[in-house]
C-alpha cells in the first residue's frame, strides 16, 4: 500500500520534458545581438554574430565588401608610400616614443615633406581609431558613421595641441609645451598604425576571431597608453611643472576623453 502511494506521488510530480525545458538555442535566438562583446565585458564568453563582415557565412553586402576593400587598399597604399618615401620616418618615429631619443625629430629644418608625412600619417592613425569605433558603438557599421568619428578625434586632437601651445605661453614653458606636443603626435602615430593591422581584419574574420582580435587591439592601446603617460610625467617633472598644474592637464585632457570613450562603448 505504501509502496503505491510513493510510485502515486512521484509519477504525478514528473512534468514532461517538453512542457518544461527550453533549451539553450531557443534562448539564444531570443536575447542574441549581433554586436559584439568587449574584451573587459567578463560576465560572458559569448560571440555573437556581426553584421557587415565579408567572411561570417551571413549574407554578403556586396557594397560594403567593396567599400571596405577599397579602404584597405588605400590605406596599404599610404602606408606604402610613407615606408618607401619616408626617408626612416616611420622607424624614427617609433624609436622616439619607446626610447625618447632626444637626436630623434619628427621635422627636419626646413624639410616640407616631413610635415607632409606627419600629416598623412596622422590622418591614417585617426582613421583607423574611427574605423575601430564606429565598428564598436554604432552597430551596423557605417562609413558616415567613422567619417563623424574621425573629424570628432581630429578636432579634439587640434584642440588638445591649441590649449597645450597657450598655457606653454601662458606660463613661460614653451620648450616644455613643444615636447608635450611631440609626445602626443608621436603617441597619436604609434597607437593607430599598430592596431591598424587588427582592425582591418576585424571585418574580414570569421564572427568567433573576432572577440580574439579585440583582446589584442585592447592590450595594444593599453601598453601604448602607458608609455604615454610615462612620457608625459617624465616630460612634465622635468620642467618642474606644478603638482597641481599636472594632475589637472592628466585629468582633464588624458584620463576624461577615456572615460568618456569607455562610457559609450558599455
Amino acid at each position: 500500500m505504501l509502496d503505491k502511494q510513493i510510485d502515486s506521488v512521484i509519477t504525478d510530480s514528473i512534468v514532461p520534458v517538453s512542457d518544461s525545458v527550453v533549451f539553450p538555442a531557443s534562448l539564444l535566438r531570443e536575447t542574441v545581438s549581433w554586436k559584439p562583446f568587449l574584451p573587459f565585458d567578463t560576465l560572458t564568453n559569448q560571440v555573437e554574430l556581426v553584421d557587415g563582415i565579408p567572411l561570417s557565412g551571413e549574407k554578403m553586402n556586396i557594397e560594403f565588401i567593396s567599400s571596405i576593400l577599397i579602404y584597405t587598399v588605400v590605406y596599404l597604399v599610404f602606408i606604402a608610400l610613407l615606408r618607401l618615401r619616408g626617408r626612416g620616418f616611420l622607424p624614427t618615429v617609433y624609436t622616439y616614443f619607446f626610447n625618447r631619443k632626444r637626436g630623434a625629430s619628427l621635422q627636419s629644418e626646413g624639410g616640407m615633406p616631413n610635415y607632409f608625412f606627419v600629416f598623412l600619417s596622422v590622418c591614417l592613425s585617426f582613421s583607423i581609431l574611427s574605423m575601430l569605433m564606429a565598428f564598436l558603438i554604432d552597430p551596423p557599421f557605417v562609413f558616415f558613421n567613422a567619417l563623424i568619428y574621425f573629424l570628432i578625434i581630429f578636432g579634439y586632437y587640434f584642440l588638445v595641441l591649441g590649449l597645450v601651445r597657450l598655457f606653454g605661453w601662458a606660463f613661460n614653458r614653451r620648450h616644455c609645451a613643444s615636447e608635450i606636443i611631440l609626445n602626443l603626435r608621436t603617441s597619436a602615430i604609434v597607437l593607430g598604425l599598430s592596431i591598424s593591422p587588427f582592425v582591418l581584419a576585424l571585418f574580414y574574420v570569421q564572427t568567433s576571431a573576432i572577440n580574439m582580435l579585440l583582446y589584442v587591439i585592447s592590450g595594444i592601446g593599453i601598453i601604448i597608453l602607458v608609455f604615454r603617460f610615462i612620457r608625459l610625467i617624465k616630460i612634465l617633472y622635468g620642467y618642474r611643472v606644478s603638482i597641481l598644474y599636472m594632475i589637472l592637464y592628466l585629468c582633464g585632457l588624458e584620463i576624461l576623453p577615456i572615460l568618456v570613450l569607455y562610457k559609450l562603448l558599455e
